[in-house]
């Protein structure tokens, strides 16, 4: 006889909102603090429950389960990052759950380069660990660290700790060199940390209903007590958000909501931090922001503008915009990235990503309309391009590229040459072999006529193409994220492996038509 599926039981509780009351039955199982007896004990019998009914394809699981795992390169190093005088990177080992963060000197003082090499070896400088998960991790059963922010300096380390796994994180300060704290850490702030200068910290804090609602200042060696809240956001339906400019000269708080945000801006060499108004709060208006010189740069989308304009506009008169980019209807900014003498634009166009490289006049003269860029090429007919942490004062963009058939991997590009390096490709074990798949990119038509991109992978001496193969579609690439065989190896399992059982694996990505498929539009699914 089957197992019976637990039962959830009723306990009514009216909540009261924009004037209307409802009646949730099941409130009671939230439960913030992960620790409340009968919370655990239901959560125990789902998982009883799941493991009885799944019983029979058990080994079926075990058996995807070991073949994803053999194939991921547990000992590894990523593609170590030159910030200043070190090369910064984090190191995998077998059979251990976390990473140890690291840094070597970088024994030159040149520029960098898309060749620069970071040395290992007997004569290399020394492996300094600056922080070992698995060593923190220890007498915990849940560990997580969602910020790791080194100091302007290099002489701290800022990191965000989880034990609780509810995104909560206590945030502390180390000596790179000691280990050793330095102060007292800050209770209950979010991911989002940046350094205001080496004796400063900007982080923020989240509500009862875990959103972030206010930005603080924290200055090292006082108490969290008296921290400055630079801002508190009271509107629930917004929440907050920090990033740091690539110039490292200002911090940006932005505040957003489902189709509305704007932005604060802090410049970090004042004294006075505050924050000061960037973009405005209008309905519908959605901007980031970054610095570059004397200006600016905003990347602004509106009904109007769906696809988003990228525009810059001088520190002193932050009303007085410039348009680098229009918009267009056939191609969506998705991101910017900027450099001293460059900017890097991330889009998508026809559902297919999309980098093109721009010279930009001194920092200190006026900007106008991008002309004579240089779109980077791509080999696969459908692929994922992600921007990468790069070094301001330099011409070297780094970026994340993978396909269906391409492991992740990290390339370094001149900006100036055009000469692209590959610095980093994920390992996959298992006598992995590009070559013997093939991918495509096809189209389908929705009920409205709209053209639906659909990307395709599969083994070519396994899958004969007459239609007798199986095909796992997975769809529908919703927030227009490319998905592909490698981009959640880790996370969830290899497709890789699936596409070996003769499998034909279909993904329907996302693309500017995915905003059309919202609220009254969304028939159109």
């Amino acid at each position: 006889m089957a197992a019976a599926p637990p039962v959830y039981r009723k306990v009514p509780r009216e909540l009261a909102e924009h004037g209307d009351v409802r009646v949730d039955n099941y409130y009671w199982l939230r439960d913030d603090s992960r620790s409340d007896p009968a919370v655990l004990a239901h959560l125990r019998a789902e998982n009883d429950y799941t493991a009885a009914l799944m019983s029979d394809v058990k080994h079926i699981e075990d058996k995807i389960f070991s073949e994803t795992r053999r194939r991921i390169k547990e000992d590894d190093t990523d593609a170590p990052l030159r910030r200043g005088q070190y090369y910064y990177y984090e190191r995998t080992l077998n059979d251990k759950e976390y990473v140890k963060h690291c840094r070597r000197l970088v024994p030159t003082d040149g520029h960098i380069t898309v060749y620069d090499v970071m040395p290992i070896g007997p004569d290399a400088p020394d492996e300094h660990i600056i922080l070992d998960e698995n060593v923190k991790a220890e007498g915990h059963a849940y560990y997580s660290i969602g910020a790791f922010k080194v100091s302007p300096s290099g002489k701290l380390v800022a990191y965000g700790e989880d034990t609780n796994g509810d995104e909560t994180y206590t945030l502390y300060v180390i000596d790179v060199e000691s280990g050793k704290y330095v102060g007292q850490p800050l209770k209950g702030v979010t991911s989002d940390i940046e350094w205001a200068g080496d004796d400063y910290l900007v982080y923020i804090t989240m509500d009862s209903l875990h959103r972030p609602d206010k930005v603080c200042l924290h200055k090292l060696g006082s108490d969290q007590s008296n921290d400055r809240c630079l801002y508190h956001e009271k509107d629930d339906m917004f929440s907050l958000g920090l990033q740091a400019s690539e110039s490292k000269q200002y911090l940006f708080v932005r505040s957003e909501s489902k189709n509305s945000s704007f932005i604060f801006h802090i410049d970090i060499s004042k004294q006075n931090k505050q924050l000061l108004v960037l973009t405005p709060r209008l309905y519908g208006i959605d901007t980031t922001a970054s610095h570059r010189g004397n200006h600016f740069y905003i990347k602004r989308r509106s009904e109007e503008f769906y696809n988003s304009e990228l525009v810059a506009c001088p520190l002193n008169n932050v009303a007085e915009a410039t348009v680098l980019l229009p918009h267009r209807e056939s191609v969506k900014i998705q991101d910017f990235q900027l450099f001293e003498n460059h900017i890097a634009v991330y889009e998508c166009e026809n559902g297919l990503p999309k980098l093109t490289v721009y010279g930009l006049p001194a920092g200190g003269e006026s900007v106008g309309q991008l002309q004579g860029g240089r779109v980077i090429d791509f080999v696969d007919p459908v692929y994922a391009v992600e921007p990468e942490e790069s070094q301001f004062h330099s011409s070297i963009v780094r970026f994340r590229y993978s396909s269906l058939k391409t492991p992740p991997s990290v390339f370094d590009y001149d900006m100036d040459s055009g000469v692209s390096v590959l610095k980093k490709i994920d390992t996959v074990l298992g006598g992995f072999d590009a070559s013997n798949y093939v991918s495509d990119r096809t189209w389908a038509a929705a009920s409205d006529g709209t053209q639906i991109p659909i990307s395709i992978i599969y083994r070519k001496d396994l899958v004969k193409l007459d239609g007798s193969d199986p095909m796992l579609l997975y769809g529908f690439g919703s927030y227009e994220v490319q998905h592909g065989i490698f981009l959640k190896q880790k996370e969830k399992f290899s497709l890789d492996y699936v596409v070996e059982q003769s499998i034909i694996y279909a993904n329907i990505v996302g693309s500017s038509w995915m905003d059309m498929t919202h609220l009254e539009t969304k028939p159109v699914i």
